[in-house]
């Protein structure tokens, strides 16, 4: 089959452009679309060929992609006509007691806790993944050895460094002690979390702040997001070609499967995979499901979500990899992004309704944003939106780490409005602001 239509994408492109203005590039109807139709576009271009794994993609592929994109949109406009922000202002955070002294102690001591733990499972594991030769096998080998729940707590550096990073962003920004604290748990934290050696998990960290530097400090224009999140890929891509380096075998497998030309660098190729990969994956999981393997009605996210429980429930990544792709334990996982998981568990009309429903959600985080001004908004509303970033490469519910993190993150939001003399909520005052 050949490309869609280029008509389809540019009224595609077009119906998101009159949803949402550059000049707030976080807006629900901005950048998550774009970047939606760059990732299920990529493919199509034949960077790269897995077509002895996965068939390749074709018009099946297209339209049920356009589908889930149009179930987003459709209820992103629903939720515009309910939760409108055209006349809230700019939401200039407040706060609260997030500058008090209590709230510093306490971050200060989340953040010293959680680094002791995770030491404490480098020292019980008797191993640094980072420093290892295969680094994902060390990570297994690691989570295999201390066990699901101490393996869960080398997370909670996550949410000391985003704890510490907001209290900054509300700070009063000066170089003062506690700021200077404050920045040196966060640098410590995202170390501690790089030793795990995993790629992706400071990201986990750095891109949530990200945007709520977007609302709580300066507006982040469109040309510098698009040069921050082409670094972010490139950046990625390379740390991944390193990672190579170290593993002949596996570097020679990417390299073998890379149209690129002949004298574009290596690390290029990890770049077309890093995008491509995951609605390729997609395109595996349509072709395969339910022809040889059964919907499963929603247990593949709820298993996702709630890995801490007893026994050993398979993230979609892994059950994709494992009853999928049939390999091996201790491979890496292959989520399907974020339209994989809705299909495989409630096919595609329960795709469209699931993409429909975070379309309502993303618009009410949005709006809510905007009507409270508290830290907890902001930044649930940045880490809802990262997350959405993150399942184009992965899925929605990678793990327990994913309502793990807002829900901690609350917990010393809460703390912290019971140290301020009182929990102000009042919603702005009401004038034309930027279009959203």
């Amino acid at each position: 089959m050949g490309l869609p239509s280029t008509k389809r994408w540019l009224t595609v492109a077009s119906e998101i452009a009159a949803m949402g203005s550059p000049r707030d590039a976080f807006a629900p109807g901005f950048v998550f679309p774009l970047v939606f139709i760059l990732f299920f576009a990529a493919p199509y271009l034949n960077l790269v060929d897995y077509s002895a794994l996965i068939p390749p993609p074709g018009l099946r592929m297209a339209v049920i992609s356009v589908l889930g994109l149009a179930g987003y949109l459709g209820g992103l406009c629903i939720a515009r006509w309910r939760w409108s922000t055209a006349s809230l202002e700019w939401p200039r955070i407040d706060p609260d007691g997030w500058r008090s002294r209590s709230a510093f102690f306490l971050l200060v001591a989340v953040a010293l806790v959680s680094l002791a733990l995770l030491a404490l499972v480098f020292w019980t594991a008797g191993m640094i993944p980072l420093l290892a030769a295969n680094r994902e096998a060390a990570r297994f080998a690691m989570a295999t050895s201390v066990g699901n729940r101490l393996n869960a707590v080398t997370r909670l550096p996550i949410t000391a460094a985003i704890g510490c990073g907001l209290y900054l962003l509300v700070s009063d920004r000066r170089a003062s002690l506690p700021n200077v604290i404050a920045a040196a748990l966060v640098a410590l934290s995202i170390v501690g979390e790089s030793l795990l050696g995993h790629r992706g998990l400071p990201f986990v960290v750095v891109a949530p702040l990200f945007v709520c530097f977007h609302y709580a400090v300066r507006p982040i224009g469109v040309r510098t997001l698009a040069w921050f999140g082409g670094l972010v890929v490139v950046g990625l891509a390379v740390v991944n070609h390193f990672r190579l380096l170290s593993s002949p075998p596996q570097l020679a497998d990417v390299m073998s499967h890379s149209n690129l030309p002949v004298w574009m660098p290596a690390w290029c190729t990890s770049v077309a995979t890093l995008v491509t990969f995951g609605p390729l994956t997609f395109n595996f999981v349509l072709s395969t499901v339910p022809a040889k393997v059964p919907f499963q009605h929603g247990m593949a996210l709820f298993n996702g979500a709630f890995g801490i429980l007893p026994g050993h429930q398979p993230t979609v990544g892994e059950f994709v990899s494992r009853n999928l792709f049939g390999l091996p334990e201790g491979s890496p996982n292959l989520p399907p992004t974020i339209l994989g998981g809705f299909y495989l568990d409630f096919g595609v009309a329960g795709m469209v309704i699931s993409m429909f429903l975070i379309g309502l959600a993303t618009q009410f985080l949005y709006w809510r944003m905007f009507r409270r001004r508290s830290p907890w908004s902001m930044f649930f509303y940045a880490y809802w939106y990262f997350n959405l970033l993150l399942a184009l490469y992965g899925d929605f519910i990678a793990n327990d780490l994913t309502w793990f993190v807002p829900l901690s993150v609350y917990g010393i939001d809460f703390a912290a409005r019971l140290s301020s003399p009182s929990i102000r909520s009042a919603a702005p005052p009401r004038r034309q602001a930027m279009r959203a």
